[in-house]
Order: C-alpha cells, then structure tokens, then sequence
C-alpha cells in the first residue's frame, strides 16, 4: 500500500494524541484501502479523508466569476456551498490562498465533459459544472452550484482538489444527501463508506438556493 505523504505526516502527527486520534489514523488510512469504515471511525471527524478523484478531472481550469460553477446555467436546484480551509485539527491556522478545484455532475448524471485531460483539449462551451476559488485571507471559500445528480453507481457528490501552500495536494469527495427515489445514499455508496459521516454535507434547503457548509482540514 502506497500512502501519500499527507496521510503519512498526519499518522505521525497524531499518534501521540491518543486513541480518539487512532479513530482519525484508521480513517485516513481506510480510504486509501476503500474499505468501509466501522461506527467510531464513522463518528470521528479529524482531517478531511482522501476519496479517488473519479475519471472525469479537467486540469488548468479558470477561477469562477462571481463564484459561479454553473455559469452555463445548466437545469436543477441551486446550492450556496461555503466553509473553510484550515491546516490541522482546530481553526487556529486558516490557509490564505489555497485553491479549490470543484466539479460534480449534472442533475441527470453527466458531466461536461464527461472525459478528462487538459481544459485546452476543449471548446469552452464542452466545459460546464467545474472551476476553481481561492480561499481568502481568513481561509474561507464560497461557490454557487446546482445540487449534482446521481452518477452512475454513485450519491450525489461533488469533487474537491485542494492545493495549499506548503501542504501536500488533497483529493476528497463530499456526499449529497440522496433525494426520494435515489438508487445510493451515504450508507450504500461505495466510496462514502470510506468516508466519515462529518463528509456527508448537511444541505438546508428551506430557502430558494439551497445551503451547505464544510471546512477542509489539511
């Protein structure tokens, strides 16, 4: 097995924190191997877990205007996604500038495209649902969206790739909570098993766009 150097640094790190940090070892550990998570280590929230980026990155894409991911104005339900990118374990030490690659599926499946590589290997309208914001000075991010359909043999989930300063590139997935009539949830999701339950945005969807919030911690 064949651990990033983030996960190797991190087990280093917390081994002297005791067994609530052995809890964050394991899952950090456990999505490498794609194994499911057992019920403490589904509980415990420490550093953002790694997930596979999936077959469907586009690298060199531009910074969103405006925040905006779907400056297509593709169909589907609007989500305002917002949070924080800290290093480490507490909210003591934000990242100014890291980036954020984000990109999902639409509401029926598909990516745009559905293909990866260089964005020059693209027209600019094959390109949709996919870009990326930087963190402010406080480390804080926002992007507006729409709420990512279900992928083949996959929940609802947006993609994230995270490249910080001094800090090892992360790659992690973040679960949408399935709508009536989805075939996968949180539970039955092969790569959210491997995820802790803390990866599994809690979305508010009591006004017109919806809401959700998470900080990476890298």
């Amino acid at each position: 097995m064949n651990l990033s150097r983030r996960t190797l640094l991190w087990t280093a790190a917390v081994i002297t924190a005791g067994a609530a940090a052995t809890g964050a070892i394991l899952k950090s550990v456990s999505a490498s191997l794609g194994r499911k998570l057992t019920p403490e280590e589904k509980a415990f929230c420490g550093m953002t877990v790694e997930a596979t980026e999936g077959p469907y990155w586009v690298s060199g894409m531009a910074a969103l205007v405006s925040d905006n991911l779907n400056a297509a104005n593709l169909p589907g339900p609007l989500i305002e996604v917002t949070g924080h990118v800290y290093e480490g374990l507490d909210n003591s030490k934000p990242i100014a500038g890291a980036e954020i690659d984000i990109w999902h599926a639409d509401t029926t499946g598909n990516y745009h495209p559905n293909n990866n590589g260089p964005f020059t290997d693209y027209k600019p309208e094959e390109l949709a649902l996919r870009g990326l914001v930087k963190t402010a000075a406080d480390g804080s991010y926002r992007f507006t969206s729409i709420i990512p359909g279900q992928y083949t043999n996959r929940a609802r989930h947006f993609h994230f790739k995270i490249r910080a300063p001094g800090q090892p590139v992360l790659t992690t997935q973040l679960i949408v909570p399935a709508k009536p009539g989805d075939t996968l949830n949180f539970d039955t999701d092969d790569i959210a098993q491997g995820l802790p339950n803390c990866q599994q945005l809690t979305v508010d969807e009591t006004t017109s766009s919806a809401k959700a919030s998470f900080d990476f911690r890298v």
